[in-house]
């Protein structure tokens, strides 16, 4: 049921891909962060670490796996509104060239319009994925982790959201990863407070 609703909720995501942007988070800082192609490869990455994470999670904790997808609920259900009522959006720059990292990238502009910006959703996940990962596994979660926090720099070295976008999603996320650790306790603990007067 939890999939059915994050999968729900998720294809309203392009839906409310488009404009008019009614406000700009950037910064003066934003104008010094370089354009640098190669960034795009972390950042696509999310697209498959999202789905393996779950898949791990489901194999080896069924409850961090279920706390997870509370998560990732909660975090499109923050930042949809802005999306739906605060719209923002981030320029392209034009790419050129005909490498590997160019073509990647130009091909990540394509499918995505350049709204959505504020939360990113990217550092929102790659939040969420880095937190289970480091619940569910010390030592591999840290290199995970650290794959992530790249994934969440990503954002800004491609030109895909600024620096506001980046800090809303992480505080989202973390926010998120929370209030799902929350609601789907332990067993035990559940039944503590449940027992309790």
């Amino acid at each position: 049921m939890l999939i059915a609703v994050f999968a729900g909720l998720l294809a309203l995501y392009i839906p409310l891909n488009h404009g008019p942007a009614r406000w700009s988070p950037k910064t003066p800082l934003d104008d010094h962060i370089p354009l640098i192609k190669e960034m795009v490869v972390p950042y696509v990455t999310v697209l498959a670490l999202g789905p393996f994470t779950l898949v791990f999670l489901v194999l080896t904790s069924v409850r961090l796996a279920r706390a997870a997808l509370v998560a990732g609920i909660v975090l499109l259900l923050v930042a949809y509104p802005f999306y739906a009522f605060a719209q923002t959006h981030v320029p392209r720059p034009e790419v050129s060239g005909d490498d590997v990292f160019s073509t990647l990238l130009r091909l990540v502009y394509g499918g995505d319009n350049a709204y959505n910006c504020f939360p990113s959703l990217h550092a929102g996940f790659s939040t969420i994925i880095a937190v289970y990962w480091l619940l569910s596994r010390r030592r591999a979660g840290r290199y995970v982790a650290a794959w992530c926090a790249l994934i969440i720099a990503s954002t800004l070295f491609v030109h895909q959201h600024y620096v506001p976008d980046m800090v809303a999603g992480v505080t989202a996320g973390l926010f998120a990863g929370w209030v799902g650790l929350r609601i789907v306790r332990p067993p035990g603990q559940a039944s503590e407070r449940a027992s309790s007067p």
